[in-house]
């Protein structure tokens, strides 16, 4: 009897058999072992399977590949999502040709549907980098998990920000995970698995060869609400990201940039098309309410209030303060023993998050 996972590696190493082709087969068979022992005459009574394509899946099987597979993911300590697994990403489930396998280093969680891909340029300005750095550490700092591509430049950037938030981030690979690229980004990618994962659908022994990434990108986009781009040249592939989101029913974001910048080309003209211009953290939760409201989960403490999750400490400090009755900003400064600008901050974010709600004359309530 062929194991499942094996099973799919050998489906994988047939030659021009694509995501939705293996799908399509489990889909009529009802199991990867039944497509593996099918015959002839049943393979071809799949809609769109020839003769010929039929001839190679019962001939062009390479167990060689399959075994190396599954030695690599032991050496690697490395673990397989596949299309049909619970914990496969639901997002990722909806875009057009979802990988049938990831392979993932780290771990994703159910909160990284709560995500935002931010990209950009591999040589950004010291704008850029500022801009980075404060819409990925704000954006940390509410609860999203930060999706990129391991890149330099922009990329690196947002990983390595996300992790000083001691916020959650993914790396998507256009190679296998045994093939880093960029080498120098090594240890970053052994700090992200400690507080997200690396992905990627390129089996073992994939180079990151340039014709891998334009595709690896629709999963970056795939795995997010939307996809913020920072600053992009004209041909730059974060625009590619874009498209893709666009194309996946996603928001697109775009910081505007300097008209006589080339690295601000892409994002203008990405704004003149109708990405919506980010300015600060606040356009991008405006823009993302609705889904958020249909995202958030919250869990039940033993006296029967309701904590959200993805708070700061400060946050919930405050959270746990307010009740279902009114209290006026002073009286919550005076228990916080904090100012009311600060106190007055903190419940703005936290109404942002639709968890607290302000009413008339700055009282504010629970939002259950």
């Amino acid at each position: 009897m062929i194991d499942d996972l094996q099973g799919l590696f050998l489906l994988q190493s047939i030659p021009g058999i694509g995501n939705q082709r293996i799908r399509q087969l489990i889909s009529h068979f009802g199991s990867v072992e039944k497509v593996i022992s099918a015959t002839r005459s049943s393979l071809m009574a799949v809609d769109g399977v020839d003769k010929k394509l039929a001839d190679r899946i019962l001939r062009e099987k390479e167990p060689e590949f399959a075994k190396r597979q599954l030695k690599m993911l032991e050496a690697y300590k490395a673990s397989i999502l596949t299309f049909w697994d619970h914990a496969y990403p639901a997002g990722l489930k909806q875009i057009f040709d979802p990988p049938v396998i990831l392979f993932q280093k780290g771990r994703l969680m159910a909160e990284d549907a709560v995500s935002i891909a931010i990209v950009g340029t591999r040589h950004p300005s010291s704008y850029g980098v500022q801009v980075t750095e404060k819409l990925t550490r704000e954006l940390s700092n509410i609860g999203f998990t930060i999706i990129s591509g391991l890149a330099r430049g922009i990329d690196t950037i947002a990983h390595r920000t996300a992790l000083k938030a001691d916020g959650r981030t993914v790396a998507v690979l256009g190679s296998g995970l045994d093939l880093i690229y960029p080498a120098e980004n090594k240890r970053l990618v052994s700090e992200i698995e400690e507080s997200g994962a690396i992905l990627t659908e390129y089996p073992f022994g994939t180079k990151p060869d340039a014709s891998n990434f334009p595709k690896r990108n629709r999963i970056i986009s795939g795995l997010t609400l939307g996809t913020l781009v920072v600053e992009a040249g004209s041909k730059s592939g974060a625009l590619i990201t874009a498209n893709f989101a666009a194309e996946q029913g996603r928001e697109v974001f775009a910081v505007p940039g300097a008209i006589t910048s080339g690295r601000s080309v892409g994002t203008n003209r990405l704004i003149k098309d109708g990405a919506k211009l980010v300015q600060g953290v606040d356009d991008i939760l405006q823009e993302l309410d609705v889904k958020l409201r249909s995202l958030r989960k919250m869990e039940t403490t033993k006296t029967g209030a309701r904590v959200p999750k993805n708070l700061s400490s400060e946050e919930q400090r405050v959270w746990e303060i307010l009740t279902d009755e009114p209290q006026h900003i002073d009286l919550l400064s005076q228990k916080l023993g904090s100012s009311s600008s600060q106190v007055l901050s903190l419940l703005l974010t936290l109404e942002l998050k639709n968890v607290v709600k302000q009413l008339p004359g700055t009282y504010f309530v629970r939002q259950l």
